[in-house]
């Protein structure tokens, strides 16, 4: 093989890079996983404050001019 295509070939042909490519899937799950994490997080906190602020809100009467 000549050109660009003989370094791709031969990494992957040889064992050397598996931990590279495994290292980076791994980041790449763990990642998506924290994502999707902090996305459920967000949605949970954002929840609550709307219900405890509206509780607040309920128990403020102003007094009459």
């Amino acid at each position: 093989m000549n050109g660009l295509a003989g370094p791709f070939v031969d990494f992957f042909r040889h064992e050397e890079g598996q931990d590279l490519v495994e290292y980076g899937l791994l980041g790449l799950f763990l990642g998506l996983a924290g994502l999707l994490a902090w996305n459920a997080i967000a949605a949970g906190i954002g929840t609550s404050y709307v219900g405890y602020d509206t509780g607040v809100q309920g128990l403020w009467e102003p007094r009459d001019p």
